[in-house]
């Protein structure tokens, strides 16, 4: 069965743990890059949500767990609105999915 766990500030993700997801505080891009670490070295299915502002320094990192069966890196807004991040993540997983762009017109 696959855990939850999400890598945010504190205030954030506090009220989550009772919904039984596993929290992990980060503030800045040093806090996320081991706490990050320490989520994926668990060996366990699981769904790691981490907001774009403290993912934006660790694409490299992961693109890397995105590759493993057992691990999904999924990048999320915070309080303060979207960085644009998290919507790339999902045209490409789109455009890996299905082999093309999709184009959307406004």
């Amino acid at each position: 069965m696959y855990k939850i766990k999400i890598i945010a500030p504190e205030y954030l993700i506090a009220p989550l743990k009772m919904l039984g997801i596993e929290n992990y505080p980060a503030e800045d891009a040093a806090s996320a890059r081991a706490a990050l670490e320490k989520a994926a070295s668990i060996r366990e299915p699981s769904l790691i949500f981490i907001i774009e502002r403290l993912a934006s320094d660790l694409a490299f990192e992961i693109n890397n767990l995105n590759q493993k069966p057992d691990i999904n890196v999924v990048l999320i807004p915070d309080n303060r609105g979207s960085t644009g991040l998290s919507t790339s993540q999902i045209d490409n997983l789109v455009k890996n999915s299905i082999g093309a762009e999709v184009l959307i017109r406004k």
